[in-house]
């Protein structure tokens, strides 16, 4: 491969999943084509689609041999996840228009294959779908949870996503600002909140709701939260489960060796939450950094809210009030009583609005750790003003960042850039919980 040419040279084309069939419904791919404009480099794919249903139509390119990363920049009859289009058979002409240009730039490919596949819509692929749905139903003693993929939002008014299935939310790569403006409102000087740019260089997949009490006792097994009304246990975010008890071990109480655990290893702790998730999907799962969870919260925004707005009080502000459980919308006041509905302490996850990514209480209902430490120097660690790639967080500390405030917190203390530290084993708390992560 020669990187000092702007010039691709495409031969050859292969249609993947040429024929399909599922129940009556027939799909075939054929008389396809591979051309490209020697001087915009965009390449040009035909083909034709014949049958009975609509499908979903994915372009794979393939340079020397390998597959390039995901195409990005394309156009026309195809499915991507920025434009998740069904694809209707029996129009003659279909064609796909890739931008090499710009997705695989100043790279000589002697040889290209595209790969079209034809997808039915009960089954998209990843690449396409912005959710992935881990099936939870087989429970604790499950050897495996089925995986699948959704273009299509959770219900978040019934059906199983909160109790036997976890949802999350693909979140594109990007650069954002993280931290807060030293005028916004709540703002203490000691959290440290100093604003500098972030980027993040691959998708991450984020849990579109905190991790209820039904979701940690189909993997886990156990129901350590606080709040136990049996009408409404379920969907509530589970709490009293320390960060270890997470991903570093059954116990609950140990953190394993700093060289075992994040930022220096990746590796979870054998019996833990996480370990479980990813022996029975294959998957990656993890609490989310700091900064991909002020990311996924502020979806764009740059305020103090993830609906764009700014904070107006320190203790009630109206829009707080729109986007999560706090101590100024809680209508009966927090409760000792165990048993109490969800009209004090937490209420069921998803029960305000959405941010601009679909995902729920980002701010409020529960505290939520991230995978980051905290330095021991004050109360959070100083996250400094540079730019930064891919931040993992201090490399020591005895305790891990919190994010989002609970059900007891003031609206400042629910913010997007909101950050405090909390002991790793500390698991009898019921105002902390946390959300699901899938790292790249």
């Amino acid at each position: 491969m020669n990187t000092n040419t702007s010039r691709m040279l495409a031969a050859g084309l292969s249609i993947g999943a040429a024929s399909l069939a599922f129940a009556q419904a027939t799909v075939n791919l054929g008389s396809a084509a591979l051309t490209q404009n020697p001087a915009t480099r965009v390449v040009e794919v035909s083909y034709t689609l014949t049958g009975d249903t609509p499908v979903y139509v994915t372009l794979g390119i393939e340079t020397n041999g390998v597959a390039i990363p995901e195409p990005v920049s394309m156009w026309g009859d195809v499915t991507t996840l920025n434009n998740p289009a069904v694809i209707a058979p029996g129009e003659a002409g279909k064609k796909i228009y890739w931008q090499a240009k710009k997705d695989w730039p100043s790279n000589l490919t002697t040889q290209a294959r595209a790969v079209v596949t034809a997808w039915f819509t009960n089954d998209p692929p990843a690449s396409v779908a912005p959710y992935v749905v881990v099936d939870l139903s087989g429970g604790p003693t499950a050897l495996s949870y089925p995986v699948r993929y959704s273009i299509a939002a959770p219900d978040r008014l019934g059906g199983p996503c909160k109790t036997t299935e976890l949802w999350l939310r693909r979140i594109p790569a990007g650069t954002y600002t993280m931290g807060s403006p030293t005028n916004e409102i709540g703002r203490e000087a000691d959290q440290f909140e100093t604003r500098h740019a972030v980027t993040l260089t691959k998708d991450f997949c984020i849990g579109v709701f905190e991790t209820t009490q039904q979701q940690w006792y189909q993997v886990m097994g156990t129901k350590p939260s606080f709040n136990t009304n049996l009408t409404y246990w379920a969907t509530r975010p589970v709490e009293q489960v320390s960060w270890c008890k997470i991903r570093e071990g059954a116990d609950g109480s140990t953190l394993r060796a700093d060289a075992q655990t994040w930022p220096a290893s990746e590796a979870v702790g054998d019996g833990s939450f996480m370990s479980l998730l990813r022996q029975r999907t294959g998957l990656k799962f993890d609490l989310p950094t700091e900064a991909q969870w002020e990311y996924a919260c502020r979806a764009g925004t740059d305020g103090a809210w993830n609906n764009g707005a700014t904070i107006t009080n320190t203790n009630s502000d109206a829009n707080m009030t729109l986007l999560g459980r706090y101590a100024g919308n809680t209508s009966s006041g927090l409760s000792p009583d165990r048993n109490c509905t969800i009209s004090y302490n937490t209420t069921s996850v998803g029960s305000y609005c959405p941010n601009a990514w679909g995902l729920y209480d980002m701010h409020g209902n529960i505290i939520e750790y991230c995978l980051d430490r905290i330095s021991s120097a004050a109360k959070t660690s100083n996250l400094g003003a540079l730019s930064v790639v891919d931040p993992p967080g201090p490399s020591s500390g005895p305790s891990r960042v919190f994010k989002g405030g609970g059900c007891a917190s003031s609206a400042s203390g629910c913010r997007s850039s909101y950050r405090n530290g909390v002991s790793y084993s500390l698991e009898s708390h019921p105002r902390f919980g946390f959300r699901i992560a899938i790292q790249p």
